[in-house]
């Protein structure tokens, strides 16, 4: 193991940066992710992802028992998470140490009613996210909003949100 930086192992870095260049083909592998959800009951349900899994719930005002985060929460974790890599990811790569790193998100639903089926205006998603990047390093403001900025502008779950992405459903029935 080389040098660390923010818990990274900078070389390592470095050699995966270096082999994408020098072959962009090697990073082709990881334009593709996968999950599935296994409803368990009421709106509970597991997502299982690569070897990981997690409980979704919906909270008790919503008629869910609250046993774990809803979906519009992990929406929220997913992009606070994705801008959290980012970050020490560009920290890292300019050299600048993080003593602190917090990410807080705030989003509003534009109309939760017509995802009740109670309303057809408007939609159900998220109509504004807010994300507040609370940072101590070693770096001087600029600097600092200079990784920001790149982190936003370069974060995948960021551009999911912030961009049209074609859904494609599609439903297949089986026997039980």
């Amino acid at each position: 193991m080389g040098v660390l930086l923010n818990g990274l192992d900078v070389e390592a870095l470095q050699q995966l940066v270096a082999q994408v260049q020098r072959d962009p083909e090697a990073a082709r592998a990881l334009n593709r992710w996968s999950a599935r959800v296994r409803w368990l009951g009421g709106f509970k349900g597991r997502a299982y992802i690569r070897e990981h899994s997690f409980l979704i719930d919906e909270p008790a005002d919503l008629a869910g028992k609250d046993e774990a985060p809803n979906a519009v929460e992990y929406v929220l974790g997913a992009l606070g998470a994705c801008l959290t890599v980012g970050f020490v990811l560009n920290a890292t790569k300019r050299g600048i140490p993080l003593r602190h790193l917090e990410i807080a998100l705030e989003g509003e639903i534009d109309n939760i009613l017509t995802f009740l089926g109670l309303s057809q205006e408007g939609h159900p998603g998220y109509r504004e996210i807010t994300v507040r990047a609370y940072v101590d390093a070693d770096a001087d403001e600029g600097t600092l909003q200079a990784v920001w900025t790149e982190t936003v502008a370069t974060s995948p779950v960021g551009n999911t949100l912030a961009r049209s992405v074609a859904l494609r459903p599609i439903l297949s029935r089986v026997a039980s």
